[in-house]
């Protein structure tokens, strides 16, 4: 049987040392070394973590962990609201902007587009719709009259009660769990 160093003449000296020490002449060392040689590759440098193709995934929650919404989420952009710009968003013109619906609260204004049923027309919330629902929230009251008029300064709601006011951040801390805040709820500028 021939020695395998004389089939590698052109190894290097380290090379030959490992072939002599490690005995690879026997084909079951050789195999071992190769198989531990990767073992140790796998562990110092592991395949990247698998992540699902995106449009492999469901498009509708499942039992599967994973899936994509349908379509991406509209995206808005933080902005200021005058009472007659929000006024516009009450629900009632399905072409403009897709039907959205806004309101405001302690000058903070939410679209609860999502929430059609309540604060849309015909829901029990539709006076509030393009509105400032401070008034009406504070004071559990969902009629007409509970809205500042829109040449009016907006409500500082002052004459509130105790009671009230906890009605008020109640209703707030729904709408902030809820629903997205869309922009501040401003003065209109007056004109000279």
């Amino acid at each position: 049987m021939t020695s395998l160093l004389a089939h590698l003449p052109d190894l290097s000296a380290p090379f030959r040392a490992a072939v002599v020490i490690l005995n690879l002449r026997n084909p079951i060392n050789a195999v071992l070394l190769a198989v531990i040689t990767i073992l140790i590759l796998r562990i110092l440098l592991p395949p990247p973590p698998y992540a699902p193709h995106p449009y492999g995934l469901a498009t509708k929650p499942s039992e599967a962990y994973n899936w994509r919404p349908e379509r991406h989420p509209h995206s808005q952009l933080w902005r200021t609201w005058t009472p007659r710009q929000l006024e516009k968003y009450d629900g009632t013109e399905p072409n403009h902007e897709g039907g959205r619906i806004l309101f405001a609260i302690r000058r903070k204004v939410y679209d609860v587009t999502a929430g059609k049923s309540f604060y849309g027309p015909g829901g029990p919330y539709e006076a509030f719709a393009g509105r400032d629902a401070s008034r009406g929230l504070a004071k559990q009251s969902f009629e007409k009259d509970m809205l500042t008029p829109l040449d009016q300064p907006i409500d500082d709601l002052a004459d509130l009660t105790k009671s009230e006011w906890d009605n008020l951040r109640d209703w707030e801390g729904h709408f902030n769990t809820k629903y997205t805040q869309c922009g501040d709820y401003i003065e209109a500028e007056k004109e000279e």
